[in-house]
């Protein structure tokens, strides 16, 4: 819970229906938690290996976007190096659409995101053809827009 701090200071709790049934829907940062933190210094990547020992963890999961699977890819060969039982998994997710290799189609919230702008541009596009004598001009949020300019403009 919350991030790598909570990693850092063994905070875990077991998602059940009952805890997780009042953010149904609403996507797991307000239900986990989430943290800016980098997991890279030696002490870091030490601790992390201590918790997932201490709590015998045969998988930890980490969901982000370039930092967190850069973190991921750390304590990944970390574990490797010290026979550390935890496989670390990295799974993509940002609306930029920045994260890009042969084996990732798509990340986690880059699909929604361009969908749901695809659907305003075109409800835009219909309030235009009726109001002739206004200009739109739209503009995409992320940190590479253009991939999600991209994919709404296909």
């Amino acid at each position: 819970m919350n991030g790598i701090n909570g990693l850092m200071e063994n905070h875990t709790v077991e998602i059940t229906e009952e805890t997780f049934k009042p953010f149904r829907n609403l996507g797991g940062y307000d239900y986990l938690g989430r943290t800016h933190d980098y997991l890279r210094t030696p002490e870091q990547l030490e601790q992390a290996a201590k918790v997932c020992s201490e709590l015998n963890l045969t998988g930890f999961v980490m969901i982000g976007a370039t930092h967190t699977l850069t973190d991921a890819a750390f304590l990944a060969e970390y574990f490797l190096e010290t026979g550390v039982k935890t496989q670390v998994i990295g799974i993509p997710a940002t609306v930029d659409g920045n994260i890009r290799h042969n084996y990732v189609a798509t990340s986690i919230g880059f699909d929604t995101a361009s969908k749901v702008y695809s659907q305003l541009i075109g409800n835009m596009l219909t309030d235009s053809a009726s109001a002739i004598k206004y200009w739109y001009f739209i503009r995409l949020m992320g940190r590479d827009p253009s991939h999600l300019a991209l994919e709404c403009a296909i």
